[in-house]
């Protein structure tokens, strides 16, 4: 963590030359030296209304420190402003100051935080600071004489706060973790204002007592995040009189990464925050703005989380006496039960027991693989007399909700739903179970307003996201896990990471393919090490207990608590949780009077592989369909799961004080080419599932003609390369697809003869057919490889293993697009000529282009605005006339070819959520 400008309550690391420190106005400089050190502030309010001077901070420091249990330094104190001499000195007046946390505090807060960084591992060797805000009666002489409260406003353990500046009525401040800015917040300290959504006078009492509770103020304070998604190194505030400048200090490299590349620069960007308004004054990419919310809460959640802030009281008897209730009324419920004559049948012999009944089997035909096991076959009840319906999976999808782009009419629904009795001892208790479809669906989280409170900076913001993109597309909403206070689960939304993992905690998370993976997070504590998943390739991850099934195993760890209010396995109330089927799709369950065992028994039922806990009691769970038209003029449309469920239907929408999942239609469109034509289904067959397309085709204008583009989603085919009739003679390579690919072509692709003169390399099925011409040469040539997975690569010629792989496939081809840049004079002749060049896109899909030019480098350009980074002119250097032959049209793929050909082999789309391992598993003990 680099040392920062900490006197002038800037963020910049020393050594960063001025000139790339930003140009502040007069204005705002003057802002930046009155907010920035309290020497200037305390002589600057000494003339206007008499407070503390200079020559006491050091002493008012420690006093502050003593009040705050750490050590409080002169520069980081920062006085609010005076009421007057006899206000200040009768009722006190108050301040805002940076605390750092004693050893002690630390070692506390992180042995209460199981599993979290300690203070070496959080900040480097230094302890992070807190914004507190004192009350201190101050003499009419300006001499400190009491303290008569303090507040610590931040609570971030683990992330440092620092940068502190304090103008009027506002302050701000940035919040530093894992050696990065995480966050710029705002601070009105006149008082919430619209941001407290309490209206009624019962819940404006219930605000008020919460707010002297957390800050002394009825009113609270206002606040606005500013979250960082890009990171940052430092950060420089500065508060004038209509805005908060907020220059960022970023890394922008100067040259390509790898051995000999060139250190990285520091560049300034300079933002503003418009203080009325809370919002930045432009668009800034990176950057996201969103004002506090203090909603509204039902008095008897309000009551427990107050009187559980009470230092001499905490959670425990709260807990004890939630215990209480809760067996009360389990009673109760079985007692009406029997009252009205149920007596719920009898069990069905052999499926009674621990493991709640078999799980759903899968059909291993082959047809059922081409349809994912969709929808979910039936589930066997426990009992020999089923209810209607009970393990019979209906489709949930409301006639009002969007589709999923690129379907036909013949897809299925998204959402199946059933439900089952799992509880042999209360036959009325019902799980009801939502399976989405993961080829069809989305899945993404956002954190709450209020939890999970985050440990290392700014809050969530508890509704779903203003981007039109984003909301128009979603279909559904659910819960999420526990408050940070009832166990600290981890949590990182797009990368920023609000809460620390868990070792051994079971955890969701979603990657930047779209799937979505559930496991048990490993020893680590760090956002990495989970098999096969590269650790940038993670983008949120929520964490909540043990798992309640792993490998069809219900609570494999021998949990007994499972809920901090609702201790033993008995406890009926209402619970949530989200599995993954053994054929690769989620699973949201539900049930109002069920214990945490109830609940992983329907999970192994419907044959989940892993399961876990959400979030659990009245008004904290439920599943909602959802159709937005517009959030400003609240077009939009939800409807519950269950009129069983308690939460609002604007929740997640409009505010949710607790973390949630959203989930959104999948958009298998290619991205738009700037110039081109819209994307359509290619006329030929499509893979399975054929009402999915896979292979779409377009057309745009270049300076020299029209380029035809047809695009293969990634993961939608398999790729083989057969050598042709003439190339390759001497040899004997494989020149035929084996017979069940064969009956899968979607297509075959012409890639030419080899020249005899200069002969390109060729191999099939890992043997060796023409050696390679451009290997170990600074050559203008690629290898076009088909890896034995089936998948598609470029590799410059010169940079391919002399040895190849059994199965593996690869043409050597020119070059016609490397790492973005349009190889000049790429194929250049004298004629116009039909030509085809294919490419690759990062994300793995291949794009194939064709059109009559004089050289290949029209191709190049089309496919470079196509989002492709390499490509190759499909000719081996003879000149040939290209092809693509098409199943489903006239012209179908042939067995073999006298050219070299490329297959594109339909496969079938798997479903994408998935179970994952950690490379170093936690041991688990029982809890």
């Amino acid at each position: 963590m680099p040392k920062l400008d900490r006197e002038r309550g800037r963020g910049y690391p020393q050594g960063v030359p001025d000139e790339r420190r930003p140009r502040l106005s007069d204005a705002l400089a003057r802002a930046l030296r009155v907010g920035a050190g309290f020497g200037a502030v305390a002589v600057a309010m000494a003339l206007s209304r008499g407070c503390a001077p200079s020559q006491d901070v050091a002493a008012l420091a420690v006093l502050l420190g003593d009040a705050a249990h750490g050590t409080v330094l002169p520069e980081d104190v920062r006085w609010e402003e005076s009421r007057g001499i006899v206000a200040d000195a009768e009722s006190g007046r108050w301040v805002l100051f940076l605390s750092r946390a004693s050893a002690a505090s630390v070692a506390s807060a992180t042995a209460a935080i199981s599993g979290a960084p300690t203070e070496s591992e959080a900040t480097r060797d230094e302890a992070t600071r807190d914004v507190w805000r004192a009350r201190v009666r101050v003499s009419p002489e300006g001499r400190p004489l009491d303290l008569i409260e303090a507040h610590n406003l931040t609570a971030t353990p683990l992330g440092d706060d620092h940068a502190l500046v304090v103008r009027g009525r506002y302050a701000a401040y940035a919040t530093r973790a894992y050696e990065q800015e995480q966050s710029v917040t705002l601070l009105d300290l006149t008082g919430e204002g619209p941001q407290d959504r309490a209206v009624a006078v019962a819940d404006r009492a219930m605000s008020c007592i919460t707010n002297v509770q957390r800050t002394g103020r009825c009113d609270g304070i206002g606040r606005v995040d500013v979250t960082l998604e890009r990171a940052a190194r430092a950060v420089g505030l500065a508060l004038g009189d209509a805005e908060l400048a907020i220059d960022l200090v970023e890394d922008a490299p100067s040259g390509r990464g790898g051995a000999g590349a060139a250190p990285t620069r520091a560049v300034v960007r300079h933002v503003a925050l418009d203080l009325a308004k809370g919002e930045l004054t432009l668009e800034a990419p990176g950057l996201h703005a969103e004002p506090a919310t203090h909603l509204p809460k039902r008095l008897s959640h309000w009551a427990v989380d107050t009187v559980r802030a009470v230092p001499w009281i905490g959670p425990a008897p709260i807990a004890w006496l939630e215990e209480k209730v809760f067996a009360l009324r389990d009673d109760a419920n079985k007692l009406a039960f029997k009252v009205k004559g149920g007596d719920g049948g009898e069990l069905a012999q052999g499926v009674a027991g621990a493991g709640g009944g078999p799980a759903a089997a899968l059909d291993t035909s082959e047809a059922s693989i081409e349809g994912a096991h969709w929808p979910p076959p039936k589930i066997t009840t426990i009992w020999k007399t089923p209810e209607a319906n009970e393990g019979d999976w209906v489709s949930a999808q409301q006639a009002w909700m969007r589709k999923v782009p690129g379907t036909g009419a013949s897809a299925p629904s998204a959402f199946y739903r059933t439900f089952l009795r799992p509880d042999e001892e209360r036959p009325y208790a019902k799980v009801l179970l939502v399976a989405m479809d993961t080829r069809q669906l989305d899945f993404e989280m956002e954190a709450g307003s209020e939890d999970p409170k985050p440990l290392t900076g700014a809050m969530g913001t508890g509704k779903l996201p203003r981007d039109p993109a984003i909301f128009q597309k979603v279909v559904a909403t659910f819960n999420g896990g526990f408050k940070t206070e009832h166990g600290y689960y981890g949590m990182m939304v797009k990368r920023r990471v609000l809460l620390p993992p868990q070792p051994g905690a079971a955890s969701v998370v979603t990657l930047k393919d779209g799937r979505v993976g559930l496991g048990s997070w490993g020893s680590n504590k760090t956002m990495s090490g989970l098999q096969g998943i590269a650790d940038d390739e993670l983008v949120s991850m929520r964490q909540n207990l043990d798992a309640l099934v792993d490998h069809g195993q219900v609570n494999p760890s021998g949990r007994s608590l499972w809920g901090y209010s609702a201790p033993g396995k008995g406890v009926q109330t209402e619970r949530s949780g989200l599995c993954v089927t053994t054929a690769g799709h989620l699973l949201y369950a539900w049930g109002d009077d069920v214990s945490a065992t109830t609940m992983a028994k329907a999970m192994k039922m419907a044959g989940c592989d892993y399961g876990m806990h959400l979030d659990m009691n009245p008004f904290h769970t439920g599943f909602m369909f959802t159709r937005i038209e517009d959030l400003k003029t609240k077009r939009y449309q939800t409807e519950l799961l269950s009129s069983g469920m308690e939460i609002p239907k604007d929740r997640y929408v409009e505010w949710a004080p607790k973390d949630f999942f959203y989930v959104t239609t999948r958009d298998a469109t290619p991205v738009s080419i700037d110039g081109g034509g819209p994307w359509k289904p290619d006329g030929g067959a499509q893979p399975a599932p054929a009402w999915m397309t896979g292979v779409w085709t377009t057309e745009l204008e270049v300076a020299s003609g029209a380029v035809e583009i047809v695009d293969v989603e990634a993961g939608r085919a398999s790729w083989r390369i057969r050598a042709g009739i003439k190339d390759a003679p001497m040899a004997s390579p494989l020149r035929e697809l084996a017979t069940d690919d064969a009956k899968r072509a979607l297509f075959a692709v012409g890639l030419g003869v080899a020249d005899a003169k200069h002969p390109r390399g060729l191999v099939t099925d890992g043997r060796l057919a023409i050696p390679m011409h451009g290997q170990g040469t600074a050559s203008d040539t690629a290898a076009l490889v088909a890896t034995p997975e089936g998948k598609l690569v470029i590799e410059r010629a010169n940079e391919v293993a002399p040895t190849f792989a059994a199965g593996s496939d690869l043409a050597e081809l020119a070059l016609v697009l490397n790492d973005g840049v349009v190889v000049a004079d790429a194929g250049h002749t004298s004629h116009d000529a039909l030509r085809m060049a294919l490419g690759t896109t990062p994300e793995g899909r291949v794009m194939i282009a064709r059109g009559t030019f004089a050289s290949d480098q029209p191709l190049a350009e089309a496919l470079k605005r196509a989002g492709c980074t390499r490509a190759v002119a499909l000719d081996r250097g003879s000149h040939s006339a290209p092809f693509l032959h098409r199943s489903g049209l006239a012209t179908a793929p042939l067995a073999r070819y006298d050219d070299s050909v490329l297959y594109a082999i339909a496969t079938p789309m798997k479903p994408r959520a998935f179970r994952f391992d950690a490379v170093s598993a936690a041991v688990q003990a029982k809890r």
